[in-house]
């Protein structure tokens, strides 16, 4: 009996051992993994938490284009005179809700400390939650969620047993080559079913990187990551530049969610915003040797001193300032300034510009040629986190040779409520009254698309516009104003292709027209983040929809005609998956009470108008029609398809999936009293430089034409 009591104490004991070495199989170990990971991914509510970074900079191979390198906008961390660099940094992180984070950045020190070079660093990879389904800003897929497992191949790879805790090594692979789809491994521990550590590496064009990531190992910081190590390689046009970086994170007053509903809540908070007003340098080695979590490297330090030392000698000499390089200094700052966005602070005032030569400002498309914009922003902060923002655009399109212009300013009186009263002038699109209505008609009934010869486009557009808006509840905004409009003759148009026009001459006085309006824009269940006080709409699983009434009033500020104008539009993006979505664009509109000539302007039917949903610049309006066929009727019906994927065509064919993260296939249908049918077909790729389309049109089902367009996104 003694000997039985003792043979089943000592098999007791060895239970763990024996259980824990029974190796799960893979589809088990994903299981419970993939189910811990939604609870884990909205289980930390709020934390604090100092950042300690080194970031290390070389230059392997450089040639003559290297020093144009800064001209790209957040492309590479490099240093434009050394091949060698180093950047540290104490920052602290806090994150007050599931999606707020604020990372203000404490101290810096190092051989290069400009603002735009510390703004490279990769701080906001420092909130990354790997029980996500996406990466900060959804740069790649993370291969732990249900929703994300369809784009990867798993395997285990080891079972190690630490502290009679199994832990299993699971490696993972993209189904196919994009430039959202990692590879790597990641560690995870049975029962708590939590990661360890995470392993990723990936590419897109020009670049190569790969991350490690280390989670913490006790109670407070078990599902958060503690140390990062990123590695980035950049081969670009003969040049290659690695960076390196180092985190270590330390936190305090980690709290976590109770058992709460987190799909009620429609405010998803500030995504992450970084707060660097000045830069805080500090060079003090012995402060650095101090506080500094890891030693530097001997290369490292050797790097450091000689930077010191420099620094260190100019001061004691006081060398002038070289002429020649202060010249070249400023030559180069004017260039970065001439080819990207700018801004500009001073206390409470904001300045941003376009840049006079930069690429994201320019586009092409057949039927417009090569188009010209210009952007200038004023905005100036009130009391209450009021705003008053000034905005300046400019535009040419060389093929039809018109110039397009707007200033407006919004007085933004109530933040928080999306409350805006603006005022607007500027020069619109050029058109023909409904007294060539009938003589283009004719022209579409019995020649088709084609009636250029006709010479109607005779009136340029100057305009005034005031008009508010408010959001009565979430999602719901309603909006009054009025318009005013001076419709002049072109003269110049009118030598050219009108060679009676001194017989016409009362038919072309100028024309003048005051228009109030009133609109609603409902979106259900509106997603919303807030920018300090001010409302920033996100997303939604509901259509936005959209109405508009204008009633334009006779002899009211010399108004000289009297008509009604209906609008209705809906647009959506329906997101099938995280790299899958449909988006439409439907809308209807027709002018009514036409007691006198009037123009046939719609807001949303017109090459300008782009759904909000719609964010590639290219999809949602006809891209093959001719501008002018957008004011040959008193009414519309329009509908417009985008779907977009990450494999279709280009992505199946090797050495061009790697420059394709997303490709489109486009489908716009028209009808309109004149023009029963037509139909546009396209198909479009894209990645983080610029978006391209082609597209094919029809009349009738008959081909009609075929057209591109090309967008830059820098």
């Amino acid at each position: 009996m003694r000997h039985s009591i003792i043979t089943i104490l000592i098999l007791f004991c060895f239970i763990p051992f024996i259980s824990g070495n029974a190796t799960l199989p893979l589809d088990s170990v994903l299981y419970r993994t993939m189910n811990a990971a939604e609870t884990y991914s909205r289980l930390i509510s709020d934390y604090e938490a100092e950042v300690y970074m080194l970031a290390y900079v070389k230059t392997h191979k450089k040639n003559f284009l290297y020093k144009y390198t800064y001209l790209v906008p957040r492309f590479v961390l490099h240093d434009p005179k050394n091949d060698e660099g180093l950047i540290e940094s104490v920052s602290k992180l806090k994150m007050s809700s599931s999606n707020i984070y604020y990372q203000d950045i404490n101290l810096i020190n190092g051989t290069m400390t400009r603002k735009s070079e510390i703004g490279m660093l990769p701080f906001k990879f420092m909130s990354v939650n790997v029980y996500k389904e996406a990466a900060p800003d959804e740069s790649y897929l993370l291969p732990l969620r249900k929703s994300s497992a369809k784009y990867y191949r798993y395997k285990l790879l080891s079972c190690d047993s630490l502290k009679h805790k199994p832990e299993y090594t699971i490696g993972f692979t993209p189904r196919y080559k994009n430039s959202k789809l990692i590879s790597g491994s990641f560690v995870i521990e049975e029962n708590t079913w939590r990661v360890k550590q995470f392993i990723g590496k990936g590419s897109d064009l020009f670049l190569r990187f790969t991350f490690n990531i280390t989670m913490g190992d006790d109670a407070n910081n078990q599902y958060l990551p503690v140390n990062f190590t990123i590695n980035q390689s950049y081969v670009y046009f003969g040049n290659k530049v690695t960076n390196r970086y180092n985190a270590l994170l330390t936190y305090k007053n980690v709290n976590f969610n109770g058992a709460k509903d987190h799909l009620n809540n429609l405010n998803l908070g500030n995504r992450y915003k970084i707060r660097l007003d000045s830069v805080p340098v500090n060079i003090d080695s012995a402060y650095w040797n101090k506080i500094r979590p890891v030693p530097l490297s001997d290369n490292e330090k050797n790097l450091m001193a000689k930077y010191l030392e420099k620094r260190r000698i100019i001061q004691s000499q006081k060398k002038e300032v070289d002429t020649v390089a202060l010249k070249t200094r400023n030559a180069l700052t004017f260039a970065k300034n001439m080819v990207m966005n700018t801004k500009y602070s001073y206390k409470s005032t904001n300045i941003r510009y376009s840049g006079i030569l930069n690429p994201s400002m320019i586009s092409y498309s057949t039927e417009d040629g090569l188009t010209y914009r210009q952007k200038l922003y004023l905005g100036i902060e009130l009391e209450r986190h009021q705003r008053i923002n000034i905005n300046a655009f400019a535009g040419y399109v060389f093929k039809k040779k018109e110039f397009y212009g707007d200033l407006s300013t919004v007085w933004n009186y109530d933040p928080a409520k999306y409350g805006n009263l603006s005022f607007s002038i500027g020069k619109g699109n050029q058109s023909y009254s409904s007294l060539f209505l009938k003589m283009v008609q004719d022209s579409l009934t019995s020649q088709g698309l084609k009636f250029t010869d006709l010479g109607v486009n005779y009136f340029k557009d100057y305009y005034m516009r005031i008009f508010n808006s408010v959001e009565i509840s979430n999602g719901l905004q309603l909006g009054a104003g009025f318009d005013y409009h001076i419709r002049e003759p072109n003269k110049k148009q009118m030598n050219l292709t009108a060679p009676n026009h001194d017989q016409m001459d009362n038919m072309f006085d100028t024309r003048y027209y005051f228009v109030p309006i009133i609109s609603m824009s409902w979106t259900p269940e509106q997603y919303y983040t807030m920018d300090k006080n001010q409302k920033v709409y996100v997303r939604s699983d509901y259509p936005t929809f959209k109405i508009q009434y204008a009633h334009s009033l006779k002899n009211i500020f010399g108004s000289t005609s009297q008509y009604s104008r209906v609008e209705f539009d809906i647009n959506q993006n329906i997101r099938l998956d995280l790299m899958k979505s449909i988006q439409y664009h439907l809308g209807t509109g027709f002018f009514s009470r036409q007691k006198t000539e009037y123009f046939t302007d719609f807001v949303y039917f017109r090459r300008s108008y782009f759904p909000e949903t719609w964010g590639e610049g290219i999809g949602g309006v006809f891209n093959v029609l001719p501008r002018s066929l957008y004011n040959a009727s008193s009414s519309y019906v329009q509908a417009h398809l985008m779907y977009e994927t990450p494999r279709f065509l280009f992505t199946r064919i090797p050495g061009l999936s790697g420059g394709v993260v997303k490709e489109r296939l486009y489908f716009s249908q028209l009808y309109t009293p004149t023009i029963p049918s037509y139909s546009e077909l396209g198909y479009g790729v894209g990645n983080r430089f610029l978006n391209a389309a082609i597209f094919v049109s029809f009349f009738k089902l008959k081909y009609q034409d075929m057209g591109f367009k090309t967008v830059f996104l820098l």
